[in-house]
């Protein structure tokens, strides 16, 4: 018996334990919902929710934390809360050109982690990309409403882990393609004056259909806008109908969106003031083609995360623009200062040579 219980001593430390991680401002405690948790090799381990709050075991350590607009923080061990601190970078004045046009391209670097596992394998994705965004606040006339991304060039990279050892990257494949959600990083594209209240320090909350939808605070001259779309989905899930009609089952239980805007002297702003945005979202995907393609009979898990960085905004005619919206002659992929440094991880895929 003493002999048993010497043995269950020692085999009690290799079990991984649940815990609960909540991520907040150090200067003020509002949670921080959209901060991503990373494993050493790249791997998301998972993402916060609405209430800052990642529900993990500790067989996912270490993880380093990192959230749009803060400094990362590497955590060796579980903790029950991580305060982050806010970047230092200033604002940008995006290039506008200020003419009497009613449609707004913005020029926007992107950039995309996501993470798939299924049985015992991993995929890793990453990519940057050049996009250009076609918005106007109000119904224009021969051109119709447009939200989100045109793709002009694209650096798309995937890494394959295995149990067997295999640890290979390469371009991926289309089926693989099929992970990345990047066309759903929409830009609000109508503009708004920030009311007194706000900027004086008090956060506006507007309510969903079944849960808190939005949360927007001033910290200086930054405005800071978390979204939890599923607040309007009941049970915080939503399985879109369109992709049940094509065999796909498609289970999204998060899908947060944040931005930061730069408030002009006027007290507004707007798609031309917009410094900065963050996409997550976490899916279980259901398909016998997608099965098929990974060779699994499992459910893919996936985790993602996209930014946005405007680099420049024109004003345009809706002649102009619609010469423009299909041109896909400017291929260049321009990282700007606001983006910070790529994870070690992600530069080494990115950097791969390809055959």
């Amino acid at each position: 018996m003493s002999r048993f219980l010497f043995i269950l001593l020692l085999f009690i430390p290799l079990v991984a334990k649940s815990w609960t991680l909540s991520v907040v401002d150090s200067s003020d405690g509002t949670p921080l919902a959209a901060a991503t948790l990373l494993m050493p090799n790249g791997t998301i381990a998972g993402l916060t929710d609405s209430r800052g709050r990642f529900d993990g075991t500790s067989a996912s350590m270490p993880l380093t934390v990192r959230c749009m607009g803060y400094e990362e923080q590497y955590l060796a061990a579980p903790v029950d809360t991580v305060l982050l601190s806010p970047a230092n970078f200033e604002l940008s004045e995006i290039v506008v050109i200020p003419e009497e046009r009613p449609v707004l391209k913005l020029r926007c670097y992107l950039r995309e982690y996501t993470t798939a596992m299924y049985g015992g394998d991993t995929i890793q994705m990453a990519g940057e990309y050049a996009a250009d965004y076609f918005l106007t606040e109000k119904k224009v006339k021969g051109f119709g409403k447009k939200v989100t991304p045109y793709i002009r060039a694209k650096k798309l990279r995937v890494r394959h882990k295995n149990a067997e050892g295999l640890d290979s990257i390469a371009r991926p494949t289309e089926d693989e393609e099929f992970l990345s959600w990047i066309s759903l990083c929409s830009i609000n594209p109508t503009g708004q004056t920030v009311p007194d209240s706000i900027l004086n320090g008090a956060v506006q909350s507007i309510q969903g259909k079944y849960g808190l939808f939005a949360t927007t605070r001033a910290v200086g001259n930054k405005l800071e806008t978390t979204c939890d779309i599923l607040a309007n989905h009941k049970d915080h899930h939503w399985s879109p109908l369109f992709f049940k009609l094509i065999g796909f089952t498609i289970d999204t239980s998060e899908m947060l969106m944040k931005t930061i805007h730069r408030v002009d002297e006027n007290g507004k702003c707007g798609p031309n003031t917009l410094q900065m945005a963050t996409y997550t979202m976490e899916m279980t995907i259901k398909s016998k083609f997608i099965k098929r393609a990974l060779h699994t009979k499992d459910p893919v898990k996936t985790y993602s995360v996209f930014e946005v960085y405007p680099i420049e905004a024109r004003y345009l005619t809706v002649k102009q623009a619609k010469e423009l919206e299909w041109d896909y002659s400017d291929r260049e992929i321009i990282v700007p200062q606001s983006a910070p440094e790529l994870p070690a991880n992600v530069k080494e895929m990115l950097s791969a040579p390809i055959k």
